[in-house]
């Protein structure tokens, strides 16, 4: 089925409008799938093109998960302009820059989530260096990564626990909270 302009903003627009924090989860989860599917294609072509895709993919969305609890951590704000106005620095793709802007409590969160997933006791201190271990600022790495020269290493395994933890947490969060 093809959908033409007219059709896709006519659907758009009947949609209800969502909170800041449900869109940037929702993008997140899309991104996530994403990287999943691109790395399904990769494992049945065995076409190692499809291996940058989607660790940009995922690396953005592990971003927008933590953009995610930003919001969440000042409930007052409902937009960007108003997380900005609080102080929050969003138009960054570094982990330790937007990790470090996150209450402790939406920290504990994350590492209770890794703990629980990976089964290593884990602290805000220890996951921050899991997901510092990623690349501090893979999204742009990888989207650049033709300017490289040789290979790069990637654990897909530490970056899918790291990637399930923050959106184990977040999905946590939004049951708390669904229609904030």
């Amino acid at each position: 089925m093809t959908i033409d302009q007219l059709q896709l903003e006519q659907m758009l627009g009947a949609l209800p409008k969502r909170s800041l924090r449900s869109t940037l989860f929702n993008i997140a989860h899309a991104y996530a799938r994403t990287a999943d599917s691109t790395w399904s294609a990769l494992v049945s072509s065995k076409d190692a093109a499809f291996a940058a895709p989607t660790i940009m993919c995922q690396s953005f969305a592990i971003e927008l998960l933590l953009k995610f609890f930003l919001a969440v951590d000042h409930p007052a704000a409902t937009t960007i302009d108003e997380l900005k106005a609080a102080g929050v620095k969003l138009r960054c793709h570094k982990y330790s820059e937007l990790f470090d802007q996150l209450s402790q409590s939406s920290k504990d969160k994350i590492a209770r989530a890794f703990t629980s997933i990976s089964g290593t006791p884990t602290d805000a201190a220890a996951f921050r260096k899991a997901l510092i271990a990623q690349g501090d600022d893979p999204f742009v790495y990888w989207r650049y990564i033709y300017e490289t020269n040789g290979f790069s290493h990637f654990d897909k395994q530490a970056f899918n626990l790291v990637t399930d933890a923050v959106g184990k947490a977040a999905e946590a969060e939004r049951q708390a909270a669904p229609n904030a």
